[in-house]
């Protein structure tokens, strides 16, 4: 388990655009290994990449950037979202209690696709509305007997999906694991810096106030405990998604929501236990810079990515 301290941020961001840069190209670090990890297993025949993580964890941007590598090693690609195969209510069976559940998928319609990209064959790939809890229109994906097939999505370790591509595939587990250490030697654990990317990101995509996207991440924490965290052991390779600048994004980009003290009243704060992190946020130094590569993973929750979610 790795942790840093506020000190080590408050040293770095005196020069805070040579500290962005070089954690930015950690992270590419990152992914190259990856991407020669997966060029290995293709060569052997495992061309599928399942790769998953968390709420909050960056996989989507994990997963566009594995791409962009892999393409830039003349490796053809192939990308399929899990979200795209949820079922809608009507069809849902009686195992899929909450919404965090695999059984919310249509995982022989998934299974079957990958299958057949893997093959060469052409697939009609399903859409799913969350808006309306319905199918949306489908499209139509080529496959390739040389490309890597990345099959991005929280539910793609879990045994229902993974046992059954498990010979032709390999597993990547995303997720934000270094911790901070605030001034007052209070551990912030990755699921608090988690749920500050998803109040970042849905206060400006999704029309959540702050309050709603921290009482739905205790839902989905408790699904993630269920359904998610018990099969990391399936993966080959586990990425931590965290940036040791992201705390001071953080810091700036949560103060300047004008809901940011109207909402996160002390009240809910400790009612949800948010004290540490409101207190690390309150302690740092905020981000002055621009100079966020625009393919970022932090992007994700911040805006401006190149990246389509």
């Amino acid at each position: 388990m790795r942790i840093i301290d506020v000190d080590y941020l408050m040293q770095n961001m005196r020069e805070e655009t040579a500290f962005i840069l070089k954690c930015e190209e950690l992270f590419h670090d990152k992914i190259s290994s990856a991407a020669a990890k997966v060029v290995e297993n293709m060569l052997k025949g495992r061309r599928i990449v399942c790769l998953t993580g968390p709420s909050g964890s960056g996989k989507t941007t994990t997963a566009f950037r594995l791409r962009d590598y892999l393409i830039n090693l003349t490796v053809p690609v192939i990308m399929l979202s899990m979200d795209n195969f949820f079922l809608p209510a009507s069809l849902r069976p009686p195992e899929a209690t909450d919404f965090e559940s695999p059984f919310c998928v249509d995982i022989p319609r998934l299974t079957r696709c990958a299958r057949d990209l893997f093959q060469g064959k052409k697939v009609e790939v399903p859409t799913f509305d969350f808006k309306t809890s319905e199918y949306g229109p489908s499209y139509e994906v080529q496959g390739d007997k040389e490309a890597v097939i990345i099959l991005e999505g929280i539910h793609m370790l879990n045994p229902l999906i993974f046992n059954s591509l498990r010979s032709m595939a390999l597993g990547i587990y995303a997720s934000p694991r270094t911790r901070v250490l605030t001034a007052d030697e209070k551990v912030i654990h990755p699921h608090f810096l988690r749920v500050a990317r998803r109040m970042l990101r849905d206060s400006s995509t999704r029309g959540r106030s702050l309050q709603e996207t921290v009482l739905n991440m205790e839902s989905v924490n408790a699904g993630e405990h269920l359904y998610i965290t018990p099969h990391r052991h399936n993966a080959e390779i586990h990425l931590d998604t965290f940036h040791d600048y992201e705390p001071c994004i953080l810091a700036h980009y949560l103060k300047e929501l004008p809901s940011f003290q109207e909402e996160l009243t002390p009240e809910f704060v400790k009612a949800h236990e948010l004290d540490d992190l409101i207190g690390l946020v309150e302690q740092l130094p905020p981000l002055k810079t621009s100079y966020i590569p625009r393919d970022s993973l932090l992007r994700e929750f911040i805006g401006g990515s190149i990246y389509q979610y």
